[in-house]
């Protein structure tokens, strides 16, 4: 099914530059930032969803089309960004083929990060860590996962851990971030790029997931309830200091929460679909404490990387605005 053409159009408002720019973007579902450029994925005339990765200069407000996508009924998305290399993912409409890919951004070069279209293979959305890229690997055959690493300087690829149950991945400093579940109890994984030593870390908890890294000592995860069990709405947010060994409950209900966001500055963000906020917390004296709200109104899909936040606010008969700032408001 073909769908109708948006008349809404976005405006690109970068608060730093204080510059407004009107693109022909009618959906920009992923972007990832820096002090020059953004990278998003947009749908620019597309049958489907978005079908092209746009890099926008910050300073000249000039944007470029790098990627066009592969698929007729395409979803470009997964953009993920560092200092050196870009990477996102080709899928089609319904997810089931998924085709990662990565860029050189001195040299502009592009490359499949796996092979592309493999039948029995499901390769998840990549992270980035340096100069290596990671994700979840899983046979479609018989659902069995790995986390795979590869070099993206050299293209060496190699599998680093093997998983009982599907996972989600988060990078900083040097530092992979993941979870999985033996014994009736969660685990917590953090794998060291340079040392290659993985460090394993027992829950409290069975089902735990929504992983994410504040810095290479620091992290927080959500608690579920069991998948096949009525919800009890008993769902948390716990904090974990590696260096203090101290785990901590923050919140003890996340049965609305949507969204699990952390930044630059060790700062937490929790969106709350009945109130349509996020919740902000921060690190003091070794615990994750409440910092406020992020007052925002039609706020979507929020990216706080390489000192850079990025959210799309779609207000009632205004433009779509993609909003760029290296400060959020207070």
């Amino acid at each position: 099914m073909i769908k109708p053409q948006s008349s809404n159009y976005y405006q690109i408002i970068d608060k730093d530059f204080n510059k407004t720019v009107d693109v022909p973007f009618t959906s920009i579902t992923s972007y990832r930032g820096s002090a020059d450029y953004i990278y998003m994925s947009v749908d620019q005339e597309s049958p489907s969803l978005d079908n092209k990765i746009i890099e926008y200069n910050r300073k000249t407000q000039k944007y470029k089309t790098i990627f066009n996508t592969k698929f007729d009924m395409p979803s470009v998305q997964g953009v993920e960004l560092n200092d050196n290399w870009l990477l996102w993912v080709d899928a089609d409409e319904s997810g089931w083929q998924l085709n990662p890919y990565f860029m050189n951004l001195k040299i502009q070069e592009i490359h499949p990060l796996t092979k592309e279209n493999e039948e029995n293979v499901f390769n998840d959305f990549p992270v980035l860590i340096g100069d290596y890229a990671a994700w979840i690997k899983m046979s479609r055959k018989d659902e069995k996962a790995e986390v795979m690493l590869k070099n993206l300087k050299t293209g060496e690829t190699t599998s680093i851990f093997n998983l009982n149950s599907f996972s989600s991945l988060s990078s900083k400093d040097g530092k992979l971030l993941f979870t999985d579940k033996k014994d009736h109890f969660g685990y917590i994984y953090l794998y060291d790029v340079k040392s290659k030593e993985i460090k394993e870390f027992k829950s409290s908890y069975e089902f735990i997931g929504w992983a994410r890294l504040l810095n290479d000592q620091q992290w927080v995860y959500l608690t579920f309830d069991a998948p096949s069990e009525p919800s009890t709405g008993d769902g948390k947010l716990i904090f974990y200091d590696a260096a203090t060994n101290h785990s901590q409950e923050v919140v003890s209900d996340i049965n609305s929460v949507s969204e699990l966001n952390t930044d630059f500055n060790n700062e937490v963000f929790l969106y709350f679909n009945e109130n349509g906020y996020y919740k902000k917390f921060k690190i003091q004296d070794h615990l994750l404490v409440e910092d406020g709200l992020l007052e925002t109104r039609y706020f979507f899909r929020f990216s706080a990387e390489n000192g850079i936040y990025i959210y799309d606010q779609e207000l009632p008969n205004e433009k779509y605005k993609l909003i760029i700032q290296s400060e959020l408001p207070n």
